[in-house]
């Protein structure tokens, strides 16, 4: 799952506009579209340049990622060349036209990053396509609210969606996966959360959905940047508190669903809370985070054709991290090591196989060490989600995609079953999705580049049986 976080924190950094002047007479735009190589998956990239009389405007955008286009800082061109920076994100473009001027042959730096990026000119701009994403006006109410968790500087905001202002009503509360996420639980231009409320809503099962601890708030703050998943489980259950005491919802029939690391988080507070009626875990895992970051990678980086040296010694990386994690060091300590670490393995390499290494770099090792020894990922990897699942009582539904790179099924499902066998849960089901991935889309390879091209932004199959679990467990 920290890999997600690391696609999302470069997918969201490479969305920029650029403004600058340029003295040509015609007046034309237009439309161009390339594809970002970033690790395991690609970026589509849309560029809009507007010639006017005395300017040209130049747009780019991940529509991807998001419908805008946003700004540089710097840039200069020529008759068959462009160039643009971006101070505050590290990003450089630079491009030069062919011969006919419809093919932009540019590179792409950012950070480590530095890719080949060939824009083609296209007829129109291209937009994703999220044909499920609701749109208004909606046959259900909306209302805004807002919550507190004691001790964190930060008003938590959610959507609560009423089937009517009239009767009470069973209630969900949904929870995010890792990383920073709005309510929506938005990823490359989906809103899965948004689609599941507007479905259950639809059929008359009320829905709360908010932004995560520090959304649009001061990540500086040390309760949001020093946050973990147990601190993301006191935000769910006071999610709860807030929304029992609303005067259209049942307070008797109110359950969580957790999607991936969302799970983790919901079957915490199901643990601690027996009031919570019911428990859907969608994506989640039944074992230590430091099994689910092995297994993930491993599938990830062979299923891109990583040399299988750059492979094995990802993986002796994560365990050796691992190891000074168990035992508590501090991360100057485990920085000390591991570079001690790298140092030795590396230098069994030859000259080849260091360059393919993942670690070739010290930037890149020095990015690796700070990852995985923050406080979330720290927690993350020691955390067993089964500790607490054998606490859980309550109606659960485990579902997993048989597609899914980031929480393998074979691996998660079966313990999370074990886990509430040994807890005595007498009303527990799962769900093998057959051909889902990670965000329960039907797909075809269940890898990461594939979220952002399929229009499906979660199966009618997995709506449906969120809905009759729900059905079930509240009649």
């Amino acid at each position: 799952m920290n890999e997600k976080k690391n696609y999302l924190t470069i997918l969201f950094s490479l969305i920029i506009i650029c403004l600058f002047s340029l003295n040509l007479f015609s007046q034309e735009t237009t439309s161009w579209y390339g594809e970002l190589n970033v690790s395991a998956t690609t970026l589509p990239i849309t560029l809009k340049i507007e010639e006017k009389a005395d300017t040209t405007i130049i747009l780019m955008g991940s529509p991807s990622q998001t419908n805008q286009m946003f700004s540089v800082t710097k840039q200069r061109f020529t008759q068959d060349s462009i160039l643009f920076s971006m101070k505050s994100l590290n990003v450089v473009f630079k491009g030069k036209y062919n011969s006919t001027k419809d093919t932009i042959f540019a590179s792409f730096k950012q950070g480590l990053l530095q890719e080949n990026l060939i824009m083609v000119k296209t007829k129109e701009l291209f937009e994703t396509k999220r044909p499920q994403e609701p749109q208004p006006p909606y046959p259900y109410i909306e209302q805004e609210l807002s919550f507190k968790v004691e001790g964190v500087n930060y008003d938590f905001k959610g959507t609560l969606t009423l089937p009517s202002i009239q009767g009470t009503y069973p209630c969900v509360i949904l929870v995010t996966g890792s990383g920073l996420q709005n309510r929506d639980e938005e990823l490359m231009n989906h809103k899965p959360f948004k689609v599941i409320a507007d479905y259950l809503t639809r059929n008359n099962i009320a829905v709360f959905r908010y932004d995560d601890r520090g959304w649009n708030g001061d990540i500086t703050d040390s309760t949001i940047n020093n946050a973990t998943t147990l601190d993301y489980a006191v935000d769910a259950q006071a999610a709860f508190d807030m929304i029992k005491t609303h005067p259209n919802i049942n307070p008797k029939q109110i359950g969580m669903l957790g999607h991936s690391e969302g799970g983790v988080i919901t079957s915490i507070a199901a643990s601690k809370n027996p009031n919570i009626s019911f428990v859907i875990l969608l994506a989640s895992t039944g074992q230590k985070g430091i099994d689910v970051l092995l297994q993930q990678n491993e599938v990830i980086l062979k299923n891109i054709k990583m040399p299988k040296h750059a492979v094995k010694m990802q993986l002796s990386a994560l365990k050796q991290m691992y190891k000074y994690i168990e035992k508590d060091y501090t991360s100057d300590e485990i920085e000390k090591r591991m570079n001690l670490w790298f140092e030795k393995e590396l230098s069994k390499l030859n000259a080849e196989q260091r360059k393919e290494s993942p670690f070739s770099t010290a930037m890149e090792r020095t990015k690796f060490i700070n990852q995985l020894s923050s406080n979330w990922m720290r927690t993350f990897l020691k955390l067993n989600p089964s500790d607490y699942l054998t606490k859980v009582k309550q109606p659960t539904f485990a579902l997993n995609g048989t597609n899914d790179v980031q929480v393998l099924q074979e691996y998660n499902l079966p313990q999370i079953e074990k886990a509430l066998k040994k807890a005595k849960n007498k009303n527990y089901k799962t769900f093998k999705a057959i051909g889902h991935n990670h965000l329960f889309q039907q797909s075809t390879t269940g890898m990461i580049d594939e979220y952002s091209k399929i229009e499906q932004t979660i199966s009618p199959i997995i709506l449906e049986q969120i809905k009759e679990f729900i059905k079930s467990t509240t009649k």
